[in-house]
C-alpha cells in the first residue's frame, strides 16, 4: 500500500515524469487475487521470437543533480531517476484471458511487483535487460534499472528506478581550465535491435533539453564547480563483433568549468609573481644577490602551483592551456635570473652599473611574454575564444 501511494504521489506531483502518465484506475474493483493470479500465469520469459518488429522500449532519464566531476578520476557521480516501458504481447494474452485488456489511449494500472518477483530470480516476463554501459560500478544483475515493476491493462509494462551511481566520461583537458566537458549516459539492450529497440520518451526529453532540466529543482541541476549549458540526445547504432546490430539512447550533458578559481588564485598571481621577477631590471647590476634572490623565489613559487593543478587532473600525455602558461612562466623567470648573472659580469667587465640588457629587458621581457601567451590563447581557443577570455 505505501509503495502505491508513494507511485501515486510522484506521478501527480512530480510535474516532469511523463511515462505512463496517461492512465487511469478501474472503476470496478479487482479481485483480491487477480495480481497474483496475473503473476501466477506469466511463465514464459522467453523473447516471443515469431513477433516480427522489435519491443520498443521507450526510456526516460531525469539528471536531479550532479554531485561531483572528477578530472583525475575521469568519472561524475549524478542522481537520476529513470523510467523505462515497453508493450508485452504475452501480457496482452494474458489479460484478455482474465477479463481486463483494453485498448484506450489511457490504459488502466492494474499491478505492480518487485523486480525480483516478475523479472529478478524468478523470470516471469522477458526483461529487455535495459543498462547504463558507462556505469564504473558493477551493475545489479538481479534487478537491473528496477525499483519496482507496474503492468497496465494494454499491456504495458513500466520500470522504473531512482539512484546515485559514478559514471565513466571521457574527458578532454587541452582547454584547462577554460574547458567544457561531455557527461554521457550510454542506454544500450543485452538483446540485438531485431529484438529490442531504445527510444526516447516523448515529449518530456524534449523538454528536458530545451529547459536544461531546469525543472527538476529551482535552480536547474547544481553541479560544483561547473554550469550546464546544453543537453542532447540521439538514437545510436552499433554492431558488436558478434555480428549482431544493437539500439541504444545517448544522452550528453554538456557542461562548462567555472574557471574563476583558475583565474584568480592561480594564473593571476602567477603573472604577478613573473613582473616581480622582472622588476630586478630596474635594480643595479652590483646587486647580484639581492637580484637572483629575488628571480631565485619566484621561480620556487611558481613551482608550488603545479602541485594545486596536479590535484585536479590525471597525468596527461599531452599540455593543457595551463601547462603551457605555467611553462611560459618558468622560462621567462629562468631568463630573468640568467640576465642577472649576464649584467653582473658586465658590470665587473665595463664599470657600468646598468647595462643595455637591462634596459631592453625592462620593456622588451614583459612585451614578448604577454604576446606569446596571446598567442598561446589563440592556439587553443581560437580568436573568438581568446577575445571572451580576455574580455
Amino acid at each position: 500500500m505505501k509503495k502505491i501511494l508513494l507511485i501515486i504521489f510522484l506521478l501527480f506531483f512530480h510535474s516532469n515524469v511523463f511515462a505512463i502518465n496517461e492512465y487511469q484506475y478501474p472503476k470496478k474493483n479487482l479481485s483480491n487475487n487477480f495480481c497474483n493470479n496475473l503473476l501466477n500465469n506469466l511463465n514464459d520469459p522467453t523473447f516471443l521470437y515469431s513477433k516480427q518488429d522489435p519491443i520498443t522500449v521507450k526510456v526516460d532519464l531525469e539528471i536531479e543533480d550532479i554531485h561531483k566531476i572528477s578530472g583525475k578520476n575521469l568519472d561524475f557521480h549524478t542522481s537520476y531517476s529513470f523510467w523505462a516501458h515497453w508493450k508485452d504481447p504475452k501480457i496482452i494474452k494474458e489479460l484478455k484471458i482474465l477479463g481486463e485488456y483494453t485498448e484506450k489511449k489511457k490504459p488502466f494500472y492494474l499491478c505492480d511487483y518487485s523486480p525480483k518477483e516478475i523479472i529478478g530470480e524468478k523470470r516471469k516476463i522477458f526483461d529487455p535487460v535495459v543498462e547504463f554501459f558507462n556505469l564504473k560500478e558493477k551493475p545489479n544483475f538481479e534487478s537491473g534499472l528496477q525499483d519496482w515493476v507496474e503492468i497496465f491493462s494494454d499491456g504495458t509494462v513500466q520500470s522504473r528506478i531512482r539512484d546515485t551511481r559514478i559514471f565513466k566520461a571521457k574527458f578532454n583537458f587541452r582547454k584547462f581550465p577554460f574547458d567544457d566537458q561531455i557527461l554521457p549516459f550510454e542506454i544500450w539492450s543485452e538483446f540485438p535491435s531485431t529484438m529490442v529497440k531504445i527510444i526516447a520518451e516523448e515529449p518530456i526529453m524534449s523538454e528536458y533539453k530545451e529547459n536544461l532540466y531546469s525543472f527538476a529543482s529551482d535552480d536547474g541541476i547544481s553541479i560544483p564547480g561547473w554550469r550546464l549549458v546544453g543537453v542532447d540526445y540521439e538514437n545510436s547504432v552499433y554492431t558488436s563483433n558478434d555480428g549482431f546490430e544493437y539500439s541504444g539512447l545517448s544522452i550528453f550533458l554538456n557542461v562548462e568549468r567555472q574557471s574563476s578559481y583558475y583565474l584568480f588564485k592561480i594564473i593571476l598571481p602567477i603573472i604577478f609573481i613573473l613582473i616581480i621577477s622582472w622588476s630586478v631590471f630596474w635594480v643595479r647590476g652590483s646587486q647580484l644577490e639581492a637580484k637572483v634572490n629575488v628571480t631565485i623565489v619566484c621561480l620556487l613559487s611558481l613551482i608550488a602551483y603545479n602541485f594545486i593543478i596536479d590535484e585536479d587532473l590525471p597525468k596527461l600525455a599531452y599540455l593543457t592551456f595551463l601547462d603551457v602558461f605555467i611553462l611560459l612562466s618558468y622560462f621567462y623567470t629562468g631568463i630573468a635570473t640568467i640576465l642577472c648573472v649576464y649584467s653582473f659580469v658586465n658590470k665587473l667587465s665595463t664599470g657600468t652599473d646598468i647595462s643595455k640588457v637591462d634596459i631592453y629587458a625592462r620593456w622588451i621581457g614583459p612585451i614578448s611574454y604577454f604576446g606569446i601567451l596571446i598567442g598561446t590563447l589563440i592556439y587553443f581557443y581560437n580568436i573568438k575564444g581568446a577575445l571572451a577570455l580576455l574580455i
